[in-house]
């Protein structure tokens, strides 16, 4: 089982459909696949499902202060399919948050619950909120690597060096295992994608996908439907974008 933290500090940036469409193509080619909902947003939940707002039981249980919850009872076919499954949440868990910073333990809650399915699934992807909250430290423990989506808005790197600094301080590991992709990408934007990628390569020490996402407004849409990309729109670039994407990845494993 390989355990995958889709975060980054920054709102806006792609977490969510990346998170979704990674473990779709990835459930495509035979992998047993999860997907942790770990906003209080609950936006992949709300996706995946349709356009559900509340879940019982959902990740909030995970880290209720009797530690009781059953992980295997929260887990969710995603799309009817038999390779792709998640863990959904809602707003409440922004209150469980709260109450748990006080929980013995508190910041390896998700990595005992997540153990126990290490028999279950190939890949475990964490969509984590846009914050330092209590969920997204759990995923920085349990995470075997941490991917970081990174858009071409103007702030687009704000925040970057903080988290990295913020994972090194979490994961106590000196050999962190993070990498960076572009997210987005506008092809004509020569001038934007330059300077980015110049800074990036400062900020993230060359820790850089190869694979980039190309901006598509079907990917949007995908989301709106509550689909992955595959199912919405079979014929858009940014399908083969998330498959070079998954192949990346898989090779970081080997």
């Amino acid at each position: 089982m390989k355990t995958i933290a889709v975060l980054n500090q920054k709102g806006g940036v792609g977490k969510t459909t990346t998170t979704i469409n990674l473990a779709d193509v990835l459930a495509k080619q035979g992998k047993q696949v999860l997907v942790v909902d770990l906003d209080p947003q609950g936006n992949l939940s709300k996706v995946i499902s349709g356009g559900e707002v509340r879940f019982d039981p959902n990740v909030m249980d995970l880290f209720a202060k009797d530690n009781k919850a059953d992980v295997r009872a929260m887990i969710r076919s995603a799309y009817d399919s038999e390779n792709f499954f998640y863990i959904p949440t809602d707003i409440r868990l922004s209150r469980v948050i709260e109450a748990g910073l006080t929980l013995s333990f508190r910041e390896v809650r998700l990595t005992n619950h997540l153990n126990k399915l290490k028999d279950d699934f190939d890949y475990i992807l964490l969509d984590c909120p846009p914050n330092l909250s209590l969920t997204t430290t759990n995923a920085i423990v349990a995470a075997d690597l941490f991917l970081m989506p990174v858009n071409s808005g103007v702030f687009a790197l704000d925040g970057l060096e903080d988290l990295l600094d913020a994972l090194n301080e979490v994961s106590q590991d000196q050999s962190l295992n993070y990498y960076v992709f572009r997210n987005e990408v506008a092809a004509q934007n020569k001038v934007i994608n330059g300077a980015i990628e110049e800074d990036l390569l400062q900020i993230a020490e060359g820790r850089i996908l190869k694979t980039s996402i190309r901006r598509s407004e079907h990917i949007g849409q995908a989301s709106f439907m509550s689909m992955p990309l595959s199912k919405y729109k079979k014929g858009s670039t940014a399908i083969n974008d998330y498959k070079s994407l998954a192949k990346e990845i898989i090779g970081l494993f080997k």
